[in-house]
């Protein structure tokens, strides 16, 4: 097989892209990936790492462009590692993310079904949430805000992001004019000195900030929450304290320290939403993502059961639709158990939604061995057993069990293999998957399509201008 090494110039066509939206070189066998390289260009690139079966290189020169390449909105595009697909066309991102959907199903999963084509609601300024590390820009040494370089800890000094609406760029200078103004230092990851880590925001009816430091005072704080409080009325302003050497961004907790908190609109219903709590960054998306959730779940006779559910914001979308529908959740978060719960009561859905506290596998677990439990010992079980979806006892009670929805909404690394056996093993009725990672959706649709047919796939564009995918699938038990 021919190879490459560090430093070599090498040109070729562009025969497709990659996952991450890189552009693939082949020489002869040997497959070298390309950023911001163009399916169908003839281009020069300068290898930067090479391995045994593959290499990445730098693109140097667009010898032959592609109809697809267009020039990128963003000024700090290329640098800042927050895009990769800016520059191409719409139609083209487009492809590449069904592609990437198709082809993990394929060659991960093993699976041939219909890929539906991507549906996308927006282009720009469509996140909700920013999370800036703060550095220092070299020339001058002032604090500034910004993006890691991709794949590094170098932060790209940043004005402004097009995937935010102004209201990022409003905020990113108020904060770091606060900063220098008061001299305020930078967080140093080697020497764990400096107060300043991250800048987190959320945008939704109101704005949230939360302040991330390395230390258990904030100096001048309540002058930046007045300079907040002019431009963004009603701004809520919270300090979380990190002195870990970490990569994690928030401490343990946060704490409100300025403004009233209040109830954002979230579709069916309204809700305070924490700065820990998880909410997909892409509002027009996420409504339509569980707008088909519940349509596939409406004419569902039976109970469901929702794994990986966090604070309860897709139960509660299900629950505040469904009239009729008996929920149980399962959340390993305790303080995201103690949200879901508190959101359940104050939405009036706490008589038909249980939220359970607990690692979805050791749930499992715990339902299992309940099932073995003889008739005489059912009454003794506890009653978040006895009432789970999995419990198979023998009593007359359990044998009428309903029929079993499930809900999968898991984290990048999809499920447990030990929690699909237990789906399967279960005959759970109907399955519905949302996934943010096609090759862990892949593996795991391997598992599942055992005992059940994917009658649908479709991906949802959460995030335009990158090569992410969400997608959304529904299983029916064969």
């Amino acid at each position: 097989m021919l190879t490459v090494a560090v430093g070599d110039v090498i040109e070729g066509e562009v025969c497709d892209f990659a996952s991450e939206g890189e552009g693939i070189v082949k020489i002869g066998s040997y497959a070298v990936f390309v950023p911001f390289a163009v399916k169908g260009e003839i281009i020069r690139a300068r290898v930067r790492y090479a391995k045994k079966d593959y290499a990445f290189a730098d693109l140097i020169e667009v010898e032959k462009p592609s109809a697809d390449r267009i020039k990128p909105k963003c000024t700090y595009f290329g640098t800042c590692g927050g895009c990769d697909l800016q520059h191409v066309t719409r139609e083209c991102q487009l492809k590449i993310k069904k592609a990437n959907v198709e082809n993990a199903l394929k060659k991960t999963g093993g699976l041939d079904v219909e890929v539906a084509d991507v549906v996308r609601l927006n282009d720009w300024e469509y996140r909700n949430k920013i999370a800036l590390p703060f550095g220092y820009k070299r020339k001058t040494g002032r604090v500034t805000l910004g993006f890691y370089e991709k794949r590094t800890h170098s932060v790209v000094p940043m004005k402004w992001c097009a995937l935010h609406g102004e209201w990022a760029a409003k905020l990113i200078q108020i904060v770091t004019d606060w900063a220098n103004f008061n001299h305020i230092s930078v967080y140093d990851e080697t020497s764990g000195q400096g107060i300043l880590r991250h800048v987190v925001a959320r945008n939704l009816d109101t704005l949230s900030v939360t302040l991330v430091v390395n230390s258990d005072r904030v100096p001048k704080l309540a002058e930046l929450c007045q300079n907040l409080e002019k431009e963004f009325s009603g701004v809520c302003v919270y300090i979380s304290e990190n002195r870990k050497n970490t990569n994690v961004i928030f401490g343990k907790s946060v704490k409100l320290v300025y403004g009233k908190e209040k109830k954002q609109n979230l579709g069916t219903f309204d809700a305070v939403v924490s700065p820990m709590s998880f909410l997909q960054v892409n509002n027009d998306v996420r409504d339509a993502i569980y707008d088909e959730v519940c349509k596939e779940l409406a004419n569902f006779d039976g109970d469901i059961l929702e794994f990986y559910s966090g604070v309860g914001l897709l139960t509660a979308q299900i629950a505040t639709r469904l009239k009729e529908a008996n929920i149980t959740s399962v959340e390993i978060e305790p303080s995201a158990v103690d949200n879901a719960n508190a959101l359940m009561k104050s939405l009036g859905l706490d008589k038909r939604v249980k939220c359970v506290c607990g690692d979805v596998l050791e749930y499992v677990k715990s339902i299992e061995k309940g099932s073995e439990q003889t008739k005489s010992q059912d009454e003794d079980l506890p009653d978040e057993i006895k009432s789970s979806p999995f419990y198979l006892g023998e009593s007359e009670k359990k044998t009428a069990r309903k029929p079993v929805a499930l809900v999968l909404d898991p984290p990048r690394k999809g499920c447990d293999k030990s929690v699909l056996d237990c789906a399967i093993e279960a005959k759970i009725e109907k399955i519905v998957y949302v996934s943010c990672n096609p090759q862990t959706l892949a593996r795991d649709l391997k598992i599942l399509s055992q005992s059940y047919d994917v009658e649908r796939v479709t991906p949802f564009d959460m995030f335009p201008q990158t090569s992410n995918v969400e997608v959304m699938c529904v299983l029916q038990r064969k």
